[in-house]
């Protein structure tokens, strides 16, 4: 029985590789994903992209880089030794797995999301509000009383 899970690797590589070199390394980790026996389902060619920040690798400080990433299936035990890979990996100057759980789909009835009649209510308590917000002229009890019935008959 196989034991996969899912993860997600976004990684940066070196600025120093130019744009044929980037997309050879990108191959290069999917090959060695897929020798390990993985499942890739997404994955994202490295793009050159502006840093927030400048990082320091190997005495030296990059402000750009190809950022990528690859969506992929793979056993537990194989996650560790894949990463251990990456570490030794000079071009790479920044990486991130995470462990993601593929939810399934529901489905969601058309009427579920009706209006209901809360919203009426909620509209008509932000104008009383507006409307206790804001002086006006004293009403006496009577035209109180004719507006409640109007109200009321509504």
């Amino acid at each position: 029985m196989e034991n996969k899970n899912n993860y997600e690797l976004s990684f940066w590589l070196s600025s120093e590789l130019d744009e044929k070199e980037a997309e050879k390394k990108f191959s290069d980790l999917l090959k060695e994903l897929e020798k390990l026996g993985s499942l890739i389902s997404v994955s994202q060619l490295p793009q050159l992209k502006p840093l927030a920040y400048p990082i320091k690798k190997e005495k030296k400080f990059y402000e750009n880089a190809y950022f990528g990433f690859i969506q992929f299936s793979l056993e537990k035990n194989l996650i560790v030794p894949f990463k251990k890979s990456l570490h030794l990996n000079n071009e790479i100057i920044r990486f991130l797995i995470i462990h993601k759980e593929i939810k399934e789909k529901i489905k969601i009835p058309s009427g579920f999301f009706k209006k209901s009649s809360s919203t009426k209510i909620k509209k008509e308590e932000t104008k009383s509000k507006e409307q206790e917000e804001k002086p006006g002229k004293e009403i006496s009890l009577e035209e109180l009383d004719e507006k409640l019935n109007e109200i009321l008959k509504k």
